[in-house]
């Protein structure tokens, strides 16, 4: 009789260390959490620096923004000057310029309302 005890323990114990054996090639609850962790972490200090680095508010940022693209249009404004300025081949180069700016203008608004009513478009056209 023990050696029937002994056989049965004995396959039980193989049997729960090949069970054992499975689950450990499986990730474990608390490292899969562990793991998961770090992923958010390295995530985070990715994002990190995106963002408002200058610590502007929203009404400073556009402040900003305004005052860059003001400068920029008169920087634009005094070159179309001196070009224009510069003789006959410079005005007529700013010319051209301003009337291919009109034609886009004209087709965006084109666009804009085929858009919006695809059947007015089609009748235009």
């Amino acid at each position: 009789r023990r050696d029937a005890n002994r056989r049965r323990d004995g396959a039980r114990e193989r049997a729960r260390a090949r069970r054992h054996a499975r689950t450990n090639a499986r990730m474990a609850r608390g490292l899969s959490r562990e793991l998961a962790k770090e992923k958010a972490q390295k995530k985070q200090g990715k994002n990190a620096s995106k963002g408002n680095k200058e610590d502007l508010t929203p009404a400073q940022r556009a402040e900003r923004d305004a005052k860059t693209l003001r400068e920029k249009t008169a920087r634009k404004e005094a070159e179309r000057a001196a070009l224009a300025a510069s003789g006959e081949a410079g005005a007529a180069a700013v010319k051209a310029e301003e009337a291919k700016k009109a034609a886009m203008r004209a087709k965006q608004r084109e666009n804009k309302l085929a858009a919006a009513n695809p059947l007015l478009a089609k009748k235009r056209g």
